[in-house]
C-alpha cells in the first residue's frame, strides 16, 4: 500500500435529517405488504403447478396458454369456466379433470390464495385508516407545516385549502421522505451541526434534541438580489455614484470597449460621464448593458461567495445615506426578530398581497430600467430602493418565528417587492438554522476516517488522474500545436466528451461476475492494483454514514463507515460555517491546508452566478469571475480573455498573460470535457456500467458502493396500471420477488437530480416509484444503509440519519512533503529574491487577507517546487490512442461549458 499523506480537515459539518425516520415509516401498511407479499409466494406456487401439469391427450390452445393440466376426455378442450378459474388461479370444483393429486395440490395453494386475497383486503382497508390518521397528525403538526411551507409553498397552499386528492397524496409522501430519510442543510428541518477529529477521545455527541434550535436566519433567493441589482441600475440618485469595474473580461470587448475601457474601479458613473463626455444618462444605459452582459460589475454588487447578501448591500446602502425603513431602538436583530404588532406578522393586513393600489408609473425610472418594473402594480413601483430593501430586511428578520400562514404572506411580499411575479412553485425565502448537536469523533473512529477512508479515496483519485490525463490529451488532439486563446478552445472542443479511464470499474466489473451466486457483500482489499497517485493535488469532500446504534459502540476496522456522495469541492465553506463558534479560525486553517496541498500549483476559482440558496466557493488562489463576484476584493482577478492554452498536440496548459505559471481550475462539478482537462483531478463515484446487479462493495470496513439493481422502466408498467392500494401492494411485491430487492430502498433517474426514498410497504411512496420510472430507460435502486436500525443518532425511541461531511486533501505526488531536498520540483530558471515581484502584474496583485501564511495566491512562487507544466502528467496510460483530429476554429457553434462567449452575460 503506498504511502497515505491526505489531510483530513479536524472541522466536520454533520448533515442530518430534520425529522426522524419514524416520520415516513408511518406511511407503511406493514401487515397489508405481509399478506400481499404471501399472495405473490401463494401465486408463484399456483404457477409452478400450472407449469408442471402433467398432460393427457390432446389440449386446446386456450387450455394450453393457460397451463391448465388436460381437457375432458375425448374433447380435447376445457369448459370456459375452468379455464376462467385457471387464468385467475382459482380452485377447480369437484369432478374436474386431471391426476387427483394435481387436483388436490392445485386447490390447496389457490385455496390459501382465495384466502389471503380476502385478508388483503381488509388489512389494505386497516392500515390505511392508521395511515390516514398518521398523516392527519403531520399536518397539523406546526414544525413539519413550518418546512412545508419554506419548501414546497404551492402544495402547503392546497393543504389549507383541504386538498386530499391522489396527486396530493403522492407529493405529501414524496416531501415526507425528503424530510425524514435524507441528510440535509437547507431549511429549519436540516439544521447545521459540527463535529471534530479528535483520535486522543473517546466517541460520542451531545444533543438537545431534533426540536432546538437556538438560531435561525433567512436569505432571499438569488433572483431577488438581481431583481434588486436591476433597481439600483434604474435609480438615478444611485447609478451616478456607483463605481464600475470590469469582471469576466479584461480587454477591449466588441461594442463596449470605448464605456469598459473607462471602467476602472476608482471613479464613479458620474465622473466617467463628465470625463468621457458621453453624459450621465447614456453613461447609465451603457452600465446597464454592461452589468447585464457580465462585463462591468460596481460596487453595491454584493459577492456571490458570501452568506448573506441582502444584509451586505443593506449595510452599504446605509452608509451610503439611503433612507430606508429601520428597526426602531431596542428591536432585536435579523435573527428571529420578534414581529410588530400588526393585523399580520408580515406588515399588512391578512388577505392582502400589496397589489390593491394603482397609481402611475415612477417619471424618474430610466428607460433602460423600465423592464426591471413591468407588470408591477403603481404602488410597489414607486417604492424607493431603500425602502423596498429595508422592508425585505425587516420581512427576512422576522420570518424564522413567523406562523406558516405568515412566512406564506411575507414570501409574497418578497416577491412583490423584488418585482419577478408571483411563482408559486419557486422558493423565494431561504433558511439555514443551526443545532445543538455536536459530535466527537474520537478514537477508532476518527483512526479509520483518518486512514481507511483514504485507502479508497486513493483508488478514485487515481482513476480521475488518469481520466484528468486522458481528456487533456483528447484536448490537446482537437486543438493541435500552438497557442489558443481560451475562447477559441471553447469554439474547437465544445463538443468533445470526457474520456473517463474505465480500468478500476472494468477490473470491479469482472470481479462481480466472478462473484458467487447470491453474493451480497464483496471486499476489494487485496484484489485491486495499487493506483498511481496523481501527478496534480486533489481536494474532495466526502459525505461518511456510521452504520452503527451509537458511535460509542463503534469497533475500528468492523464497523461500516460508507461513502455517500463525493464533491470535487472543499465544501467547508462560510455557508457551512455560520453557526461555529469558532468559523474564522476554521476557514483560516482550511485555506492554510489547502495552499499546502496546492504547493506548486496554481489553482484559479471560477466565481459563479449564484443560481439557488447556496454561495459558490472561493478558494484560495486567484479568480475568474464569470457572472459572480469574489469577496476579497483583493484577490487577484484574471479575465477571461487572458486565458489561453499552449497545446504540442499532446499536452494542453492554461496559462493567463503575465504570469510565468501554468494554471489549474479550482473544480466546481463542471463536468465538461475542457474543464476535466484543466481542472484539478475530480473525484467521481466508480462507473459500474450496465451490471444488472452489484453487490455491496467494501474496502475492508469503508463501503465503496451500497448494493445496487438497474431495473428496466417495463418493470415498474404495473405499479402505473394498479388500481388501489391493494394493487399496488401486490404489484410491488411482484416486481420485489422478480428482481430479488429489499424492502426498502433508495430509487434513481438519471433525469432527476435527487433520488427518492421508497418502502414497498407504502402505497403512496410506490406511486411516487411509478411516475419517477416514466422518466428514463431504467431506474437504479440501491439499498437503504444504514438504515434506522443501524442510525447512532438518537432521541429517545426516535431515529435520525446523519452523514459527516468531511474534507480530505492531497498534494501531488511530485511535491510529497519528504525531509530529503529534491530538486527535481524546481523550474530552472525561476527567478528569487528581488526579481520575483517582477512577475506581477502592476496594481492586480495583493495577498490575501487574513492569516499571511502559506504563499502568495496572486503569484507564483519563487525558488519554491513548482513543477513545469509537462510534470503535471505522469506516464501516458498504456493503451491510450487518441482519435480526436485538429479542428477549424469555427466548429463547435453550440457549447458544453459554463464559460461564455465575448460580450455574452457571464
Amino acid at each position: 500500500m503506498i504511502e497515505h499523506d491526505w489531510t483530513l480537515l479536524p472541522t466536520v459539518v454533520v448533515r442530518s435529517a430534520g425529522f426522524p425516520w419514524e416520520l415516513v415509516l408511518s406511511l407503511a401498511y406493514p401487515r397489508a405488504a405481509e399478506t400481499a407479499a404471501t399472495v405473490v409466494r401463494l401465486e408463484r406456487q399456483a404457477l409452478d403447478l400450472l407449469a408442471d401439469a402433467p398432460a393427457h391427450g390432446a389440449t386446446s390452445d386456450d387450455a394450453r396458454r393457460a397451463g391448465s393440466p388436460t381437457g375432458s376426455a375425448g374433447s380435447g378442450r376445457l369448459s370456459r369456466g375452468l379455464r376462467s378459474r385457471l387464468r385467475d388461479l382459482r380452485p377447480l370444483p369437484a369432478g374436474a379433470p386431471g391426476p387427483d393429486d394435481w387436483l388436490v395440490a392445485w386447490n390447496k395453494a389457490t385455496g390459501l390464495l382465495e384466502e389471503a386475497r380476502l385478508t388483503l383486503t381488509g388489512l389494505a382497508a386497516g392500515d390505511a385508516a392508521l395511515v390516514r390518521a398518521a398523516v392527519s397528525g403531520v399536518v397539523t403538526d406546526e414544525r413539519f407545516l413550518d418546512a412545508l411551507v419554506c419548501s414546497a409553498p404551492g402544495l402547503y397552499r392546497e393543504l389549507r385549502r383541504g386538498a386530499k386528492g391522489g396527486r396530493t397524496r403522492r407529493e405529501l409522501a414524496g416531501h415526507l421522505q425528503e424530510l425524514s430519510a435524507k441528510c440535509g442543510t437547507s431549511g429549519c428541518f436540516g439544521p447545521i451541526n459540527y463535529a471534530t477529529i479528535e483520535p486522543g477521545r473517546a466517541s460520542g455527541y451531545t444533543w438537545e434534541g431534533h426540536r432546538a434550535c437556538p438560531r435561525r436566519v433567512a436569505f432571499p433567493a438569488a433572483r431577488v438580489g438581481e431583481a434588486l441589482q436591476q433597481r439600483i441600475l434604474a435609480d438615478s440618485g444611485l447609478v451616478a455614484r456607483l463605481v464600475p469595474r470590469r469582471k469576466t473580461w479584461a480587454g477591449d470587448v466588441l461594442d463596449g470597449a470605448a464605456f469598459v475601457a473607462w471602467c476602472d474601479g476608482d471613479r464613479t458613473l458620474a465622473e466617467i460621464a463628465a470625463e468621457s463626455g458621453t453624459g450621465l444618462e447614456r453613461a447609465s444605459a451603457a452600465l446597464a448593458v454592461a452589468v447585464r452582459r457580465g462585463l462591468l460589475t460596481h460596487d453595491l454588487c454584493p459577492p456571490a461567495t458570501i452568506p448573506d447578501t441582502l444584509g451586505w448591500l443593506l449595510e452599504r446602502l446605509t452608509a451610503a445615506g439611503v433612507p430606508m425603513t429601520r428597526p426602531g431602538p431596542g428591536s432585536p436583530g435579523r435573527e428571529g426578530r420578534k414581529p410588530p404588532s400588526l393585523s399580520c406578522e408580515c406588515g399588512f393586513p391578512h388577505g392582502s398581497d400589496g397589489h390593491s393600489a394603482r397609481r402611475g408609473p415612477h417619471t424618474d425610472v430610466p428607460p433602460q430600467g423600465r423592464r426591471a418594473l413591468a407588470g408591477r402594480p403603481p404602488t410597489d413601483a414607486d417604492l424607493p430602493l431603500g425602502r423596498r430593501v429595508g422592508e425585505i430586511a425587516e420581512l427576512l428578520g422576522q420570518y424564522p418565528t413567523a406562523s406558516p400562514d405568515v412566512k406564506l404572506a411575507v414570501q409574497r411580499r418578497i416577491e412583490a417587492l423584488a418585482g419577478g411575479g408571483r411563482r408559486d412553485d419557486r422558493v423565494i425565502v431561504h433558511e439555514a438554522a443551526a443545532g445543538t448537536l455536536r459530535v466527537t469523533a474520537g478514537e477508532g473512529l476518527a483512526a479509520d476516517l483518518e486512514r481507511r477512508v483514504p485507502r479508497v479515496l486513493d483508488l478514485l483519485a487515481g482513476e480521475a488522474e488518469l481520466t484528468r490525463v486522458r481528456t487533456n490529451r483528447l484536448l490537446a488532439a482537437r486543438l493541435g500545436a500552438g497557442t489558443f486563446e481560451l475562447s477559441e478552445a471553447l469554439r474547437a472542443t465544445g463538443d468533445l466528451e470526457v474520456q473517463h479511464d474505465d480500468r478500476l470499474a472494468a477490473r470491479i466489473a469482472a470481479i462481480v461476475r466472478d462473484a458467487p451466486a447470491g453474493a451480497t457483500v464483496l471486499n476489494l482489499a487485496g484484489l485491486l492494483d495499487e493506483p498511481a497517485a496523481p501527478a496534480a493535488p486533489v481536494l474532495c469532500t466526502a459525505d461518511v454514514m456510521v452504520a452503527a446504534p451509537s458511535l460509542e459502540a463503534y469497533e475500528p476496522g468492523r464497523t461500516p463507515l460508507v461513502l455517500g456522495d463525493l464533491h470535487d469541492g472543499v465544501l467547508l465553506t462560510p455557508w457551512a460555517l455560520q453557526f461555529h463558534e469558532e468559523s474564522a479560525a476554521c476557514l483560516a486553517e482550511r485555506d492554510t491546508e489547502i495552499r499546502r496541498a496546492l504547493s506548486g500549483f496554481t489553482a484559479l476559482n471560477v466565481i459563479a452566478r449564484r443560481t439557488n440558496g447556496l454561495p459558490p466557493l472561493e478558494l484560495p488562489g486567484p479568480v475568474l469571475e464569470l457572472g459572480g463576484v469574489a469577496a476579497d476584493p483583493m484577490r487577484r482577478r484574471i479575465g477571461l480573455d487572458e486565458l489561453y492554452v499552449h497545446s504540442d498536440g499532446r499536452r494542453a496548459v492554461l496559462h493567463a498573460k503575465g504570469m510565468d505559471e501554468p494554471l489549474m481550475f479550482h473544480n466546481g462539478e463542471h463536468d465538461t470535457a475542457l474543464h476535466t482537462a484543466l481542472a484539478l483531478p475530480r473525484l467521481r463515484r466508480i462507473r459500474l456500467g450496465d451490471l444488472p446487479r452489484v453487490p455491496r462493495l467494501t474496502w475492508d470496513n469503508v463501503v465503496i458502493s451500497r448494493r445496487r439493481w438497474r431495473v428496466g422502466r417495463t418493470s415498474f408498467d404495473a405499479l402505473g396500471q394498479a388500481a388501489g392500494d391493494r394493487e399496488l401492494l401486490v404489484a410491488m411485491a411482484r416486481l420485489r420477488e422478480t428482481h430479488d430487492l429489499p424492502p426498502t430502498f433508495f430509487a434513481a433517474s438519471p433525469r432527476e437530480r435527487r433520488p427518492i426514498y421508497v418502502d414497498t410497504r407504502s402505497p403512496a411512496l410506490i406511486e411516487g416509484l411509478g411516475r419517477l420510472a416514466g422518466t428514463a430507460d431504467r431506474l437504479t435502486v440501491t439499498e437503504v444503509l444504514p438504515g434506522p436500525e443501524d442510525c447512532w443518532l438518537r432521541e429517545k425511541e426516535q431515529r435520525f440519519p446523519a452523514e459527516l461531511r468531511c474534507v480530505y486533501l492531497r498534494p501531488a505526488r511530485s511535491v510529497r512533503h519528504d525531509p530529503r531536498p529534491s530538486h527535481r520540483h524546481r523550474p530552472a530558471a525561476a527567478p528569487a529574491g528581488p526579481a520575483a515581484p517582477q512577475r506581477r502584474r502592476d496594481g492586480a496583485v495583493a495577498r490575501l487577507g487574513g492569516s499571511g501564511e502559506g504563499p502568495d495566491d496572486s503569484i507564483g512562487r519563487p525558488g519554491g517546487s513548482r513543477p513545469a507544466g509537462g510534470e503535471w502528467f505522469g506516464p501516458e496510460p498504456p493503451g491510450l490512442r487518441v482519435t480526436a483530429q485538429p479542428r477549424e476554429q469555427s466548429v463547435s457553434e453550440g457549447r458544453a461549458h459554463p464559460y461564455p462567449w465575448p460580450g455574452e452575460g457571464g
